[in-house]
């Protein structure tokens, strides 16, 4: 099969990417790992830039850097090992300093709806880390889009009382990227591994996180954690030093 990246030729909004899910990709169960998702998505975002003469170098050039804030995914249904995956994504707007991208993810061979989700991001200076007003990035028109996803809304996690530690794990070299902080996908897999053993091969329904504070190599990331079995809802937030680095919330059938 030949892998394909696209623009929709009417609107020139949407960017579509076909990929393969490897094994590698998936969990015991050959389910996508929980960091898989957040990675093919996050990068499908940036292909639609780089296609469009937004690269990575131009952006640090220009001194820009968009930074994922918070992202919301539904699981319709769970993409598996050897699937072959049609993944769209487009900008759906901007509000106060947060930039909008909405995404789905399709069986390519049967067009079943499998994943669907929004975030929002910041554009920041690199250099300085202060955050810009999307209206100033005149590198694309401004975005705006109509099209709804079936997704929870990207917007702040309810906390729970009385967590407790699910485990501390420090951050290594592989865990970083360019921008010398931990790569966002990571946080899928420190959130799956801190679960409890009985959680970890639940069939989850939806997924969220909010990004608060740059993680670089070295830091313990502690990971609290509580169970709402009524609502069959499990929160994990993860914390360096007392400060919040991240928080998620899983919801399972």
């Amino acid at each position: 099969m030949n892998f394909s990246e696209w623009h929709d030729k009417e609107t020139n909004r949407i960017f579509s990417r076909e990929v393969k899910l490897y094994f590698a990709d998936c969990d015991v169960n050959k389910h996508i790992h929980m960091a898989t998702v957040l990675q093919l998505t996050a990068d499908t975002g940036v292909e639609d830039y780089h296609q469009r003469g937004i690269t990575f170098d131009r952006l640090q050039e220009e001194g820009y850097a968009f930074l994922v804030s918070r992202v919301a995914m539904r699981f319709h249904k769970t993409p598996i090992a050897n699937e072959f995956l049609t993944i769209k994504t487009w900008e759906r707007g901007i509000k106060g300093m947060q930039v909008f991208r909405d995404y789905q993810i399709f069986d390519t061979e049967t067009s079943d709806l499998l994943v669907s989700g929004r975030s929002s991001w910041l554009i920041v200076n690199p250099a300085t880390k202060r955050i810009l007003k999307p209206k100033d990035f005149t590198m694309r028109d401004i975005p705006s889009s109509d099209k709804v996803v079936d997704s929870l809304e990207c917007g702040k996690i309810p906390k729970f009382e009385n967590a407790t530690l699910f485990e501390e794990r420090k951050i290594r070299y592989s865990d970083l990227d360019a921008n010398g902080h931990m790569n966002n996908s990571r946080y899928g897999s420190y959130v799956m591994d801190s679960l409890p053993s009985e959680y970890q091969n639940l069939t989850f329904t939806d997924f969220r996180i909010n990004y608060s504070h740059e993680a670089s190599k070295g830091d313990l990331i502690r990971m609290y954690g509580s169970i709402d079995k009524e609502a069959k809802r499990i929160t994990v937030t993860g914390k360096h030093d007392d400060v919040v680095c991240f928080e998620s919330d899983l919801y399972y059938g």
